[in-house]
């Protein structure tokens, strides 16, 4: 019997047709195909940083407190601003109630002012002199951090207080020079720079002494204290952390073959036990990775996948460091 030879040219793309007929199939029923991920849910987190070194005096906040955006979370000594500030508002009621008869009293006021100045000069030299070395025994390992900061917070006491006696004793001059003088045009005149000079540095030290208040830039909750009441901290010391209320995602990982379902701005659902909500789609990774071990499903495990993150409604009846699954339908 003699067997039909057929030819090779007609066999391939009767195979090629069935093929891609197949991947296609394939592709559609992936792509329709509903999924559950494992997903966390997480917060933008806000640090609440200190503007200025101290010591805290009073924290009101504790781990899972709930706050509001300008709520206190801590109070840090400023009994020494209090002061300077203090001071300069008497120089400045000095010179608006000066008046003759001060004339007597002026050059006390000048030596006062004069022996104020070189005992704040010593004490700044002093502390100055104190930190250097501390410095080199903290970058050797001879002494903590916190010893270190307790020196740099004394020389920059020093250095205010030395900043205000000199301020101080530049008055005392200028009013002694005005009263010798008498109250002339130039003398009128050179009183009200020193009226206003005194009344910067009044705005100014009010607004420092705002500093000394940590208060929350955001709603949110307390996730972390970094430092406790009586901690000496410097400036730009993260005092807590602070998830914010209203800034929530739930992050969870697609398996690469589904990635054809997602895009920006889809709601997908989300649960947590009895609690249903919709997350909206606000990033999508670029690059594909393992999905990390907590989130694997069995389906999943040793797959490349993509992470995604979904954006909370406020109303989310969820915190921060829940589990959830997420459909994809």
């Amino acid at each position: 019997m003699n067997k039909k030879n057929i030819p090779v040219k007609k066999i391939f793309p009767v195979f090629l047709i069935l093929i891609i007929t197949g991947s296609i199939l394939i592709f559609n029923l992936s792509r329709g195909k509903n999924i559950t991920l494992r997903g966390e849910v997480e917060g933008t987190i806000y640090s609440q940083i200190s503007e200025v070194p101290g010591k805290i005096i009073e924290m009101n906040v504790q781990l899972g407190s709930p706050v509001k955006k300008g709520d206190l979370i801590a109070r840090m000594d400023s009994t020494d601003q209090k002061y300077t500030l203090e001071q300069l508002q008497i120089g400045l009621e000095k010179i608006l109630l000066m008046s003759q008869d001060e004339l007597i009293r002026a050059p006390n006021s000048v030596s006062a002012a004069q022996a104020n100045y070189r005992s704040a000069q010593a004490s700044y030299i002093q502390a100055k002199n104190d930190t250097a070395p501390l410095a080199q025994m903290w970058e050797i390992g001879g002494i903590a951090r916190n010893e270190l900061d307790k020196a740099i917070l004394r020389e920059t006491i020093a250095a205010q207080a030395l900043e205000n006696a000199e301020s101080q004793l530049q008055i005392a001059r200028s009013h002694l020079s005005l009263l010798q003088d008498g109250t002339d045009a130039k003398n009128i005149a050179l009183a009200e720079v020193d009226i206003r000079e005194i009344e910067s540095r009044i705005r100014q030290m009010q607004e420092m002494l705002q500093k000394y208040e940590i208060r929350a830039n955001c709603d949110g909750i307390v996730i972390s204290i970094n430092y406790n009441l009586g901690s000496m901290v410097n400036t730009g010391y993260n005092i807590a952390d602070i998830s914010a209320e209203n800034e929530k995602f739930v992050v969870c990982y697609v398996p690469s073959a589904y990635s054809g379902q997602i895009s920006y701005g889809q709601l997908l659902k989300i649960k947590n036990g009895k609690k249903e909500t919709q997350g909206t789609i606000r990033y999508i990774d670029a690059k594909n990775q393992y999905t990390p071990k907590d989130m694997q499903t069995p389906a999943m495990k040793n797959k490349i996948s993509v992470k995604i993150k979904l954006l909370l409604p406020a109303d989310a009846l969820m915190i921060p460091g829940n589990k959830v699954d997420v459909f994809i339908r």
